[in-house]
């Protein structure tokens, strides 16, 4: 079963971080809040702990928060732009990062947090992600860092010229790459790892269908389903080289 990293927050009850990181994150990963560090048996690998330096629990000190560094990165959140004295020294340490979150940002739902937390987690998991479809797929392997590109940012990466401007590739030599493994258009290449993406988590991860679909990028299945069915009619020399989506 598939068990991804979660999002761990250390806060007092009432912060609002809790509702906030919760709605917002809904579907793309797990939040778990307390007022006590995580037991051992509870953390995972990739795991992110926050703590709402504004909102603490009682009686949490830097040293109760420390060991967490051994099995994630931690993130401290502080209600202004300084630090507390007493958390100085852990927030200098390695795999310490802090996110200030001062009152208007709180009011608007910590937007900057959110994206911080989806651009981070979206890097883990798009890299395990491209490491399923390339070996399932070693067709792909002369686009590898495009498949881990389109799989670490699935949301941003929704047509060619998205797909050319975060790799810095001008779109003429996209085409002409991806030709090069029968794709005729660039947007057939991208549905194409979308699906098969999408059928590695659910047949090898056991994802579920509704969180497969959103770690992949596809919102509208019909639409996926249309788009799939007419690049496999105009590019079907790639889709002949696929061990997948041979339906």
């Amino acid at each position: 079963m598939y068990h991804g990293p979660a999002v761990h927050l250390l806060a007092r009850k009432g912060s609002p971080l809790i509702a906030q990181l919760s709605l917002s994150l809904r579907g793309f990963v797990t939040v778990r809040w307390s007022e006590r560090v995580p037991a051992v048996d509870r953390l995972g690998a990739g795991d992110i702990f926050l703590v709402d330096l504004a909102e603490l629990p009682p009686h949490m000190t830097p040293d109760d928060v420390a060991p967490v560094l051994e099995h994630g990165a931690l993130w401290l959140i502080p209600g202004g732009e300084a630090v507390h004295p007493f958390w100085l020294e852990l927030a200098s340490r390695a795999g310490t990062k802090v996110v200030p979150c001062d009152a208007e940002a709180r009011a608007r739902g910590v937007p900057h947090l959110v994206d911080a937390l989806q651009d981070t987690l979206g890097r883990q998991s798009g890299r395990q992600l491209a490491r399923l479809v390339l070996d399932q797929e070693p067709v792909f392997q002369p686009v590898a860092p495009l498949v881990e590109l389109v799989c670490q940012h699935p949301w941003r990466i929704r047509r060619p010229r998205d797909l050319a401007q975060h790799t810095g590739i001008r779109l003429g030599s996209l085409k002409r790459q991806l030709a090069e493994l029968g794709f005729h258009r660039v947007e057939h290449f991208i549905v194409c790892l979308r699906m098969v993406a999408l059928e590695q988590l659910m047949a090898r991860e056991q994802v579920p269908i509704a969180e497969a679909r959103w770690r992949v990028g596809i919102g509208d299945t019909t639409n996926a389903r249309r788009q799939l069915r007419r690049a496999k009619k105009s590019s079907k020399d790639a889709f002949l080289k696929l061990r997948s989506l041979v339906a």
